[in-house]
């Protein structure tokens, strides 16, 4: 069993994250761009990280099952199905899978995350 612990996540300098690139849905001019770093990886495409996105709004592509504790940052989800979610730093989502709808990140947001397959 490995155990990794990254310490000060909400105070790693951008610049040390990998780059991730624009999104690849965006549904704004202001297209957000993707950091992040992966701390584990399982062969059925589940993992653990570090997610950074700055400003923008796009489709969430991500269907695996998915817990996520925000370190830094303000945005809205808009689910397909349900009323708005308001994310600021200090709150945990979860998103079950297949779970469709629009990000709105209103200021920079940084998360840990993991995914995971629900059968």
């Amino acid at each position: 069993m490995a155990i990794k612990q990254v310490k000060n996540v909400a105070d790693i300098p951008s610049s040390e994250l990998d780059d991730w690139g624009p999104v690849p849905e965006p549904v704004s001019e202001q297209i957000s761009h993707l950091r992040g770093r992966i701390i584990n990886e399982n062969p059925d495409g589940s993992e653990a990280g570090i997610w950074e996105c700055t400003p923008g709004k796009w489709i969430r592509l991500v269907m695996d099952a998915e817990i996520s504790s925000f370190v830094k940052g303000h945005a809205l989800f808009h689910p397909e199905d349900g009323e708005t979610i308001d994310i600021k730093s200090g709150d945990t989502v979860y998103f079950d899978h297949n779970s469709k709808g629009t990000w709105e990140v209103l200021e920079t947001v940084r998360k840990a995350y993991l995914t995971f397959k629900r059968n």
